[in-house]
């Protein structure tokens, strides 16, 4: 190839910038060579010795930089001043490197300083520690770091940091470097993939804890989502142990072995769950024979024997189907309660089975569930409970949640959600409300009131404008210390009545009295209710707390949550605490108080509260709770 080819090939492309920069301080330097001869009178054409630049008789630093080149990499020296200081006084970086700093070759002059100010702050201490830490050892090293370029774009670099030496002694650092944008934002995604996969976890919500089923309100969806579509059956099944347990533990292990039953009977594939305390659904599509299927579950029930604890014990059964079409109008709650109807109808005549060949009207079951409601508030059927909170603190418990238990068909007290819940979609809620609110404090006003107690309100009870007036008489009426009383509201709550609820906050910290959010985390503006609202306490829904062991979302949540409720002055309950190592967790967090099975169990009020004027405490002693 001549210079005839030479010029050809240059003449083909565009030169790209670096060439461009290249060339120019190259004619510039061949300029300032050739007036300097001219100068001195030196020939302008003189022999020239060709010197690899990566002979042993180029210095270290130099034969770096060469490789760098060849390899289209960027490089950056930093040189030692005199001495034995490790104080770097003079930078020399390359042109690759002068335009991976967002620099063209030649327009800023490199020093020391303007290294350090063009490195991200947040990478700038690892940066100097890993230059020190090679200076030191003499011994290579690597750092990748963010840039900041000149447009104020960022930008990875990874550098190999290589220590070199003149005369034997150390005489500066080299970095070695390349643009590793891409590759580690890729690396960062995985990274991010592999953490939210790490965090999802089943939801706990939508699966009861003691059987493992898909819970009533996840049932109800699925009835929804089935009517819209296809007709169907839904079957509740009523079964009743013959022999009447005394223990929330036997009933857990009983109702966890029909559930274990349940599945053996209808399959896997077949959606059910519990639909209450004693009560079992099942949604059946219009392929099915709902009577059949019904018929042979209340039967497979009733002739199994259950083993609870060291007992074996029967089931009395019945089962109530409820036929619909697709595109109902009837909500999947409505089906689910028209079965419930038709398992009592069932049981009120004598069969095993009762079917509603169509959904009973709007109007009938409206007048129904109201009539249930009221009969059950006028006949006292409902009785107040007691479950310690546990002070994280002190180590001891210092307040009580007041809990209602509602009596079923056979007498026992069971828990209320299914019960609250009718009673919230028929709008008779506030009469259980107060029925609570005015026999709560009536028992407290007879007690030594050295515990703190807490008192739920129902989110459509805040709608009633009369309510904040109710509970101020009561407390006046019972002689309670409204300083040893929280309401409890749910967060959901505020989403309904966000004006009457903050006006019933208002007035009961008026009165004395503190303020509580209830299943704090499951809300859609959760923190934003935190700024506006006056409330003393949050408790955790204790959907993040069952799993806190081994989910490490939920201990991220939980943790998030307390640090964030300490800063703006509010305390933190846990509910659904079942074990010690979880207590253990809660107590590094910072959670303030504990409340579950590990921290006791509800214990009746009326009789420790009527005899003698005992208090909630001491009768809770007694049971070995505390």
């Amino acid at each position: 190839m001549d210079l005839d080819d030479i010029l050809a090939l240059a003449g083909s492309h565009e030169p790209s910038p670096l060439e461009l920069a290249r060339a120019r301080r190259l004619a510039r330097t061949v300029q300032r060579e050739y007036d300097a001869a001219l100068a001195e009178g030196r020939a302008i054409i003189v022999d020239t010795d060709v010197v690899d630049p990566l002979t042993a008789d180029v210095d270290e630093g130099s034969r770096i930089a060469r490789a760098a080149q060849l390899a289209k990499l960027g490089t950056l020296t930093l040189i030692a001043g005199p001495g034995e200081a490790r104080e770097f006084v003079e930078l020399i970086w390359s042109d690759e490197m002068a335009m991976l700093f967002g620099y063209a070759p030649g327009v800023l002059s490199p020093t020391p300083v303007a290294l350090l100010e063009r490195i991200h702050p947040s990478d700038l201490e690892s940066f100097r520690a890993t230059v020190e830490t090679a200076w030191e050892r003499l011994h290579p090293d690597e750092i990748t770091f963010r840039v900041v370029q000149a447009g104020g774009s960022i930008c990875y670099l990874q550098c190999r940091i290589e220590v070199f030496d003149r005369a034997g002694a150390p005489a500066g650092v080299i970095l070695t470097g390349e643009d590793v944008t891409d590759l580690e934002l890729a690396r960062q995604e995985r990274r991010r993939l592999a953490t939210r996969s790490d965090m999802l976890c089943d939801d706990l919500a939508a699966q009861d804890p003691v059987t493992g089923l898909p819970t009533r309100d996840w049932f109800i969806d699925e009835v929804d989502r089935g009517r819209r579509t296809r007709g169907g059956a839904v079957i509740v099944v009523a079964a009743e142990p013959a022999t009447r347990l005394t223990s929330d533990e036997d009933r857990d292990q009983l109702a966890a072995s029909v559930a274990r039953r349940l599945r053996t009977i209808v399959g896997t594939e077949v959606t059910r769950g519990p639909a209450g305390p004693g009560l079992w659904a099942v949604l059946l599509d219009g392929a099915e024979t709902p009577g059949a299927v019904a018929d042979q579950i209340a039967g497979t029930l009733r002739r199994h024997l259950f083993t609870v604890g060291r007992e074996t014990l029967r089931l009395n059964t019945w089962a109530g189907v409820v036929l619909f079409d697709g595109g109902v109008p009837d909500t999947g709650f409505d089906l689910l309660v028209d079965g419930e109807q038709a398992a009592r109808e069932a049981r009120r005549r004598g069969v095993a089975v009762h079917v509603f060949d169509e959904p009973v009207g709007s109007r009938e079951r409206m007048d129904r569930c109201r009539a249930r409601v009221r009969q059950a508030v006028a006949s006292d059927r409902f009785a107040l409970y007691a479950q310690p909170i546990v002070d994280l603190t002190l180590n001891r418990v210092t307040r009580h949640e007041i809990l209602l238990r509602v009596r079923g068909e056979t007498g026992e007290h069971t828990a209320p959600w299914v019960f609250l819940d009718m009673a919230e979609r028929v709008g008779e809620v506030l009469a259980v409300d107060k029925w609570v609110i005015d026999h709560a404090l009536e028992l407290i006003g007879q007690s030594a009131q050295t515990s703190h107690y807490q008192i739920n309100v129902s989110g459509q009870s805040l709608a009633d404008p009369d309510l904040l007036g109710f509970v101020s008489h009561a407390i006046q009426r019972h002689g309670v210390r409204p300083e040893c009383l929280t309401f409890e509201i749910t967060e959901t709550a505020l989403l309904e009545n966000r004006n009457a609820a903050l006006a019933f906050a208002t007035g009961i910290r008026q009165i004395g009295c503190q303020l509580a959010f209830d299943d704090f985390g499951t809300g859609n503006a959760a923190l934003a209710h935190l700024k506006h609202f006056p409330v003393d306490l949050v408790k955790i829904d204790g959907t993040f707390v069952v799993g806190l062991r081994k989910s490490p979302a939920d201990r991220a949540m939980v943790s998030m949550l307390v640090d964030l409720c300490h800063q703006l002055g509010v305390r933190v309950a846990a509910e659904f605490v079942q074990d010690r190592p979880t207590v253990d967790l809660l107590m590094t967090f910072g959670v303030d108080f504990a409340q579950g099975y590990e921290c006791g169990r509800p214990m009746p009020l009326t009789a420790s509260l009527h005899h003698k004027g005992q208090s909630i405490e001491l009768e809770l002693r007694r049971a070995g709770v505390s």
